[in-house]
């Protein structure tokens, strides 16, 4: 079935070039060409998102046919020139692209002045209501506002998982077998839809560390020659272990995916992550990560702004 779909999904791209390039079909009836590829285009992308999910190990070439899909999406059927190739959002943004406005810290501060005295599912509902409403961006373009923009340091990224760095710049982005991009609470497992798309659980990963977590859940290995092993990261084909600088990132971007879409962490999993959250505490480069995704998103991740809600809530 996977590989019937893939083809179809190959099927359509090859229409859709078609199209893109002037040839006539004959349209159904009320539409004209251009709705006519649209359609198909649409089509492909929801049946790649299809494939990724039921093939974890097709990602990188589902990514692949996925940004050319979108690219053809972007660029006017009549004309095939580089001219209508749009450019990334935060190319010449410069610092702009990470500044919060005085009024948003104004309003954060406010916000959180009203989470005083909750606790529990008092404490989660006020905070759903809040950061629960954000920007939210197609895959492609949030794979590039990560790997390009938000994860991106002086044209450095490196894998949160392994510790790998690439020098990949931040005009065009890698190929999808080079760098590929972790959600953190899986696809599987309810990251579909804008979750999938929600970069404050988006982060850059080598794609064998990737394919290797899967979607197992997060845990401890106790098995000293576990299948991988690298920079610290574990997996033994039932749970993953993260390396300890990025420990803490992963437990707060689940709590903070449990929060905003209405998730539960399962018992066991969730005492590993409020372990990690307390022997990886926010840092720097957290938080700053955190106003990037605000200028992007519009909203935080509130468990890096004010770690001591974790303790707060007993149960995600």
């Amino acid at each position: 079935m996977i590989s019937e779909n893939i083809k179809k999904c190959v099927l359509m791209l090859g229409l859709s070039v078609a199209l893109s390039t002037g040839t006539t079909f004959a349209a159904q009836e009320g539409n004209d060409t251009e709705s006519a590829r649209q359609k198909l285009l649409d089509e492909a992308i929801t049946l790649l998102d299809k494939v990724e999910l039921n093939s974890p190990k097709s990602q990188v070439e589902v990514t692949r046919i996925r940004e050319k899909l979108v690219k053809l999406k972007t660029i006017d059927a009549t004309d095939d020139s580089d001219d209508n190739v749009p450019e990334l959002m935060f190319s010449h943004q410069g610092g702009n692209s990470t500044s919060v406005s005085r009024a948003n810290k104004a309003k954060r501060v406010s916000f959180y002045n009203s989470c005083k005295g909750l606790r529990n599912g008092d404490l989660l509902k006020q905070l759903r209501a809040e950061v629960s409403k954000h920007k939210s961006y197609d895959y492609t373009t949030a794979r590039e506002l990560v790997i390009l923009g938000v994860d991106n340091h002086g044209g450095d990224v490196e894998c949160v998982y392994t510790g790998k760095v690439w020098h990949v710049g931040t005009e065009v982005m890698p190929p999808a077998e080079m760098i590929n991009i972790e959600h953190t609470w899986p696809q599987s497992k309810g990251a579909k839809g804008v979750a999938k798309t929600d970069i404050h659980h988006l982060y850059p990963t080598d794609s064998k560390a990737n394919s290797i977590r899967g979607n197992h859940p997060f845990g401890l290995i106790s098995d000293p020659n576990p299948k991988f092993n690298v920079g610290g990261s574990k997996g033994d084909g039932n749970v993953f272990e993260v390396r300890k600088q990025h420990r803490g990132n992963v437990a707060r971007s689940m709590f903070y995916f449990a929060t905003v879409y209405n998730q539960k962490i399962d018992e066991k999993q969730e005492q590993v992550l409020r372990k990690w959250h307390k022997e990886d505490p926010v840092d720097a480069n957290e938080m700053a990560r955190n106003d990037k995704v605000e200028a992007l998103q519009n909203n935080r991740n509130p468990y890096i702004d004010h770690p001591e809600y974790v303790d707060m809530i007993d149960d995600f």
